[in-house]
């Protein structure tokens, strides 16, 4: 039944919990809402049927507790293996070549240029600018150089007796998060609480709080995918709000994403967009897709083919598609239907889920504070309240795709 808005209260109350008690060690969950997929795999209490007592669900995502509202992730990613021509070089002998970076380089570095096929070696390298000086046209095929051209770094080569390579070495990097609370209240008037004391045929109170709860973790997966490049913004009183930075936003932030342009085909699909979903391994990934998308991929004849239904997930229900590059579950997720229009249509994002973590303040993942009413209000309300953030650990892991159609 829907409770009506007589006995219902707008439970805002800014009160802090008289009592609090934890949910779960994890969330509840209360089915298999599309529109929560993210937190869903975090694993928890499911309702399989609609009964009283839960089943403890593994998830498919880490949780883990911080011991402050800012939790880092740090980490060492190898030096790039490519570098990038700054001006075109017209003839085959010029010895000298300007780059976007040096950085990368070292004396005795082998270049293989991936249009010409041109292969160099560096033999002394510019301290203060960007200037290289190589050995061109190794091999004996004589090649022009273009601007913009892309080289990789094959190796090195030193004469014998000489000295130590010069080293070269990417410090590990830390990026700072910080976790956000989000709150759901929940209320019901004394009327109506006493009007199901009288009639014991509906529990007001379970539905309410059992609705708060589907809407909560909404609120979380909203944020989680969603939410704005920024660590913190000011309420009314100019306090200050932490906020926790959305996955999507931080994809494309780093150029980790796909603007298809419409019309999203097989061979593209299973060609360049599953290269670079799985340019970095592992060979299994989550991609999230909205309800197009995953229209897309069901309506090729080749997908029907190479995918399957197998069992659930924390509850889910994922299809598993096999590409040449390794395998996708495709999870329908709701949030992207809600958020994007037209311009990005076919909407999903590809996550390795083992370099993904739901980062919980300690003792302060969802929790139900108790009558949080004022005194003296002819109520009873309570409220959910969660501490967290998601943890998006090497990006080149995973991957955005749009407009897929």
């Amino acid at each position: 039944m829907t409770v009506t808005a007589d006995y219902r209260t707008s439970a805002n109350s800014t009160t802090e919990g008289i009592q609090a008690r934890d949910v779960s060690d994890i969330i509840f969950h209360t089915g298999e809402p599309t529109e929560a997929p993210l937190v869903t795999l975090t694993g928890g209490k499911l309702y399989k049927s609609g009964g009283q007592e839960p089943e403890e669900v593994k998830g498919a995502i880490s949780r883990e507790a911080c011991d402050n509202i800012k939790y880092e992730v740090v980490e060492k990613d190898p030096l790039a293996r490519t570098v990038t021509t700054n001006g075109a070089v017209a003839d085959t002998t010029t010895t000298t070549v300007t780059l976007d970076s040096s950085s990368n380089l070292r004396t005795g570095d082998m270049l293989f240029n991936k249009t010409s096929e041109e292969m160099c070696f560096v033999t002394a390298i510019d301290a203060g600018g960007a200037d290289i000086t190589v050995r061109r046209n190794l091999g004996g095929t004589t090649h022009t150089i273009a601007d913009d051209s892309v080289w990789t770094i094959m190796g090195n080569a030193f004469k014998q007796g000489g000295s130590k390579a010069t080293l070269k070495s990417q410090l590990a990097a830390a990026r700072e998060r910080y976790v956000q609370i989000t709150k759901r209240s929940f209320g019901v008037t004394d009327t109506a609480m006493n009007l199901m004391l009288e009639t014991k045929q509906v529990d007001l109170w379970d539905e309410e709080a059992t609705q708060a709860l589907v809407e909560h973790k909404k609120d979380i997966e909203y944020m989680f995918w969603m939410n704005p490049q920024a660590d913190s913004t000011t309420d009314s009183g100019s306090n200050t709000v932490y906020l926790t930075r959305g996955i999507i936003g931080e994809l494309i932030a780093q150029d980790q994403y796909d603007d298809i342009g419409g019309g999203l085909t097989e061979d593209q699909f299973f060609g360049p967009v599953c290269e670079k979903i799985f340019e970095f391994g592992p060979a299994r990934k989550s991609l999230f897709v909205d309800a197009r998308f995953k229209s897309i991929i069901n309506g090729w004849e080749r997908a029907k083919v190479m995918s399957k239904n197998r069992e659930t997930k924390a509850g889910l229900n994922i299809q598993e598609l096999e590409t040449g590059h390794g395998i996708l579950e495709i999870v329908l997720c709701g949030v992207f239907n809600k958020f994007y229009g037209d311009t990005k249509k076919g909407f999903g994002v590809a996550l390795d889920l083992e370099r993904l973590a739901y980062k919980y303040v300690k003792n302060r993942d969802t929790k139900i504070s108790e009558n949080i009413h004022t005194p003296g209000d002819d109520v009873k309300e309570s409220q959910y309240i969660t501490e967290a953030g998601p943890s998006l650990r090497s990006l080149q892991h995973h991957r955005v795709v749009y407009n897929a159609a």
